[in-house]
């Protein structure tokens, strides 16, 4: 009977026991499957987060980078046209000899006889048909007096395009350039990508 209980109890022990290491192997199990679980739920959300920035530098269509490549154009084509440019550096107002300032005199500037479609917008991307990035302005010294050639740099619909005002008396009313040269140059910089 001694031995019939030992037996029994030595049984139930293992049992015990062999239940208590499969508990563990299966914690074990939980454990590293939730940890695989953790593991794939921070790349995905590291993933998003890359996704999520990089869509955030591509969303504008204009930067410092693309800025500066105009302004180095601008500085060795104004030459080429017998005319030196002077740039709205985002800050100071650009005051042309006709008494027009920029960025604010966009509001009173038409578009090709229309008022209300033009505005400052330096990321490319604004409420405006015209999006205006860079201003540059040329005043004349020749009579009549006054007089200027003042480019607005600008995204219409998401594509570049260079309006040009020449007005020295009446409303200012710009049109888009018919200069080939200075278009065709600021789309390659407006559509280049940049890093």
């Amino acid at each position: 009977m001694k031995k019939l209980i030992g037996i029994f109890a030595i049984a139930g022990l293992s049992v015990a026991l062999a239940g208590c290491g499969n508990q563990n192997t299966q914690s074990d199990s939980n454990a590293a499957k939730n940890n695989s679980e953790a593991s794939s739920s921070q790349t995905t959300t590291a993933t998003n987060n890359t996704s999520s920035s990089e869509s955030h530098l591509d969303s504008s269509l204009w930067n410092n980078q693309k800025n500066e490549q105009l302004a180095s154009f601008m500085q060795k084509w104004g030459p080429t046209m017998h005319q030196s440019y002077e740039q709205y550096d985002g800050q100071n107002e650009l005051k042309v000899s006709t008494g027009m300032t920029y960025p604010d005199g966009l509001s009173k500037e038409l578009v090709e006889g229309q008022s209300g479609l033009i505005g400052w917008a330096p990321s490319g991307k604004g409420d405006y048909e015209y999006n205006v990035v860079a201003i540059y302005n040329h005043d004349g010294t020749e009579p009549p007096l006054p007089n200027r050639i003042t480019y607005f740099f600008a995204f219409h619909n998401g594509k570049p395009v260079v309006l040009v005002d020449q007005s020295n008396n009446g409303d200012p009313d710009c049109h888009p350039t018919t200069n080939t040269d200075l278009e065709s140059n600021f789309e390659r910089i407006a559509t280049e990508s940049t890093k």
